[in-house]
């Protein structure tokens, strides 16, 4: 038999035995209670032989505790742990390449479910040792009780033999009296733990019924525990093909985005020759119409000249004419007593003057004129 049914099959006594002394201690509440002790002795021997069997049943765990295998059973154990490990590791590979693990997460939910009920084992041992001392203590109080109790019921059975032999010297009546209200105290007695018996029935009752619930509640707790974690293993499935998905449709985005910023590149480098051509015809354009004006500026600047000097001309001329006329008019007004020779002379120097004079001065002017 290996160490691990051994140990199984001595927490399982260990149960039972316990399961054995709490009845006993229930059982002798009420027989405490019970004018005839023998059934109360009775219960303590047992409760005393139970302790012993817990006892000696937890050193033989922590012996077994204690001993190790032998070195065949652990070579044996080792290999098969190994060749465990090594299917595993390969199957998880498989699994891997699939996008998944199970076998690996069921794997290691095994082995924490072993290493929970070996905890749970070394905690109940604790438990137990825990339990045997406290038993040893009620049980050296217990002791206890029982002597003082022996004690209390030698000087009671004393002080009945008194009694009793008062009760004998009494008249025949007085002890019909004693036997009818004798037997009217242990009905009464007898009535109440009845009513007490009845009440932890009831009560026993109700522990079953909401221990069964609470296992049913604890079922349907897991069975939705486990649902729920096999639709999240879904989604997880769902969510690692959507990302792979996503990430190369992104990829692909992300290389026609490339793709057309180099296209976009090129026609900007285009677009930019092409306007530096216009600025630089524009330019070339405005410096055009630049000069036009300028030009244009110059010859109306010099048609006004133009103008301006052909006014003044005309003025002068007319200027002139009105000199030549009025010097004319003097003439003629003369006296005749002067128009001798100086007369002859004055007129043959006027017409002369008058027809030379103005021919050469005219165009002299006119063509500094125009030419400025």
């Amino acid at each position: 038999m290996m160490l691990g049914e051994e140990i199984t099959r001595i927490l399982k006594d260990q149960r039972a035995l316990e399961a054995r002394y709490e009845e006993l201690l229930l059982e002798q509440d009420k027989l405490k209670a019970l004018p005839n002790k023998t059934k109360f002795k009775e219960s303590q021997v047992a409760i005393m032989d139970i302790t012993n069997e817990l006892q000696q049943s937890t050193q033989v765990l922590a012996r077994n505790l204690k001993t190790h295998p032998s070195v065949a059973q652990n070579l044996l154990k080792i290999q098969q742990e190994r060749s465990a490990l090594q299917a595993l590791i390969g199957k998880t590979i498989r699994e891997l390449r699939e996008y998944r693990f199970d076998s690996l997460v069921n794997t290691v939910e095994d082995e924490r479910k072993k290493k929970d009920t070996l905890q749970n084992t070394i905690n109940r041992e604790n438990e137990a040792s825990a339990l045997l001392k406290d038993l040893q203590k009620q049980l050296t109080l217990e002791k206890k009780l029982l002597e003082d109790e022996t004690s209390d019921r030698n000087q009671a059975i004393q002080q009945l033999k008194d009694t009793i032999q008062e009760i004998n010297a009494l008249t025949h009546s007085e002890q019909k009296y004693m036997r009818k209200e004798t037997k009217a105290h242990e009905n009464s007695v007898r009535e109440r733990c009845l009513a007490k018996e009845t009440t932890l029935v009831e009560e026993r009752g109700m522990l079953v019924l909401r221990l069964e619930q609470e296992q049913r509640a604890h079922d349907k707790i897991v069975d939705f525990l486990v649902r729920q974690r096999e639709a999240l293993e879904g989604q997880i499935q769902q969510w690692m093909v959507r990302y792979e998905e996503d990430t190369e449709a992104k990829a692909a985005e992300l290389e026609a985005l490339k793709q057309r910023r180099s296209q976009d590149l090129d026609k900007f480098e285009e677009l930019v020759a092409a306007y530096e051509e216009l600025e630089k015809i524009v330019e070339e354009d405005r410096q055009m119409k630049q000069r036009e004006a300028e030009e244009m500026r110059i010859v109306k600047e010099r048609e006004g000249a133009a103008m301006r000097l052909q006014r003044w001309w005309r003025g002068m001329l007319a200027k002139s004419l009105k000199r030549i006329v009025k010097s004319a008019a003097k003439s003629k007004k003369a006296p005749k007593g002067k128009e001798g020779k100086g007369g002859k002379e004055g007129k043959a120097k006027t017409p002369a003057s008058q027809g030379k004079t103005p021919p050469k001065t005219a165009p002299k002017t006119a063509k500094g004129k125009s030419a400025k």
